[in-house]
């Protein structure tokens, strides 16, 4: 296997053929993503140096990194509080509860799909707090009497607090004070950044609100590399944290479970190639966020609302005259691919390896919003919107 055996059929276009040459899987010489002891353990450990955690890849997406953060929460808890409930014991002439309470979560806004099938898996409870940050970024202190309403009507302490850093428009938490107020609490602090791979490279004066989980002390975080960093789809880290150090002999055994045994290797191969790309990725990113300010400017000063949202993002609210599916529209006609739109909003996402032709495309689309509003052809179905995905 592959059956391919590294030649490409003929049928298939000549741009694609090259890649079945290095679609390979488990042979020797190749490590193995589950058990690794070469190649694929050094590229780990450098992609560690460089987010400074214990890194992981994941070949399926930030999907597969939320899974296995549940469980290795889980393992987290259950490890504490079994050792918490012998001593408990040991004072109390040896005598062990039995009816333990069921473990749960604290989350707070919407999750994405796959947090649920970790969490209904693995028989946690959930329990929500409504995120009513729609402003950009949210003081982590007005969570507090929330969680502790929560904690009031519970006999036992949460596996974690779970929450989506940034979430599909943009909207951050502050990271490190919720981090501060969960220690406090000794509540782990598991953060989905599936959207925020490149805060790592961020320049830390000018965007110090944009916090990387692991920066920002999460526990348990997970990353999607393919979203904004020059990587495959699929491509995705999970990162743990000094503090949980005590289940990272677990983390390949989570990923496994949930993982496919037949792990892509061009996906792996493609995280592997970003480590040595980091620095000149941190480069070019510094030049992207000035051109994406400067065209969220123009758009501003055209009259269009842009929300506040983290660097590589642009979100453009509706207005008396325009709608969502008016400025997906326009840019659909100027060949601009939105990322997720409907009747409110629409979200494009930008990376250093769009050019400035691709900027002046989407300026276009909008100047012409602004000139004929009303004036656009009806989108023949919605498209695929990724807040499906998310409840």
């Amino acid at each position: 296997m592959p059956g391919h055996k590294g030649k490409a059929p003929d049928f298939l276009p000549e741009g694609f053929k090259e890649t079945y040459r290095y679609d390979i899987t488990e042979i020797t010489g190749a490590d193995d993503l589950y058990a690794p002891s070469g190649i694929i353990k050094e590229s780990e450990e450098n992609a560690s140096e460089i987010f400074g955690a214990k890194t992981f890849y994941s070949p399926e997406g930030s999907s597969l990194s939320v899974k296995a953060m549940i469980y290795l929460a889980l393992k987290h808890y259950e490890r504490n509080s079994d050792s918490n409930t012998e001593a408990a014991a040991s004072k109390s002439n040896g005598i062990l509860l039995k009816n333990k309470p069921a473990p749960y979560i604290i989350t707070v806004g919407t999750c994405h799909k796959s947090f649920f099938h970790a969490t209904g898996l693995l028989n946690i409870e959930t329990e929500r707090i409504e995120n009513r940050n729609h402003s950009g970024t949210q003081n982590a202190g007005d969570l507090l009497p929330e969680i502790q309403k929560i904690l009031s009507g519970k006999k036992a302490a949460p596996i974690g607090l779970y929450v989506t850093c940034p979430d599909y428009f943009g909207n951050i938490i502050n990271l490190k004070e919720l981090k501060s107020i969960l220690s406090g609490m000794n509540i782990p602090l598991l953060v989905d950044a599936a959207h925020g791979a490149y805060f790592k490279f961020l320049d830390k004066e000018k965007y110090a609100e944009y916090t990387h989980p692991v920066d920002g002390g999460a526990d348990l975080s997970c990353t999607s590399a393919h979203k904004t960093l020059p990587t495959l789809t699929g491509a995705a880290y999970l990162h743990i944290n000094e503090s949980f150090l005590d289940v990272y002999p677990l983390a390949k055994h989570a990923m496994e479970i949930f993982g496919s045994s037949s792990p892509s290797y061009l996906i792996l191969a493609s995280l592997d190639a970003f480590n040595a790309e980091a620095a000149k990725y941190k480069e070019d990113l510094s030049k992207t966020c000035v051109r994406i300010e400067k065209l969220k400017n123009e758009l501003s000063g055209m009259g269009f609302h842009i929300k506040k949202s983290d660097p590589l993002r642009i979100v453009v609210l509706k207005d008396e005259l325009r709608s969502g599916k008016d400025f997906a529209s326009s840019l659909r006609k100027h060949r601009c691919e939105y990322e997720c739109f409907d009747d409110g909003y629409v979200i494009l996402m930008l990376t250093p390896y769009n050019s400035e032709a691709d900027l002046s495309r989407i300026r276009e689309a909008f100047e012409t919003v602004k000139n004929r509003p009303g004036d656009f052809e009806i989108l023949p179905e919605n498209g695929y919107n990724c807040l499906k995905n998310f409840s």
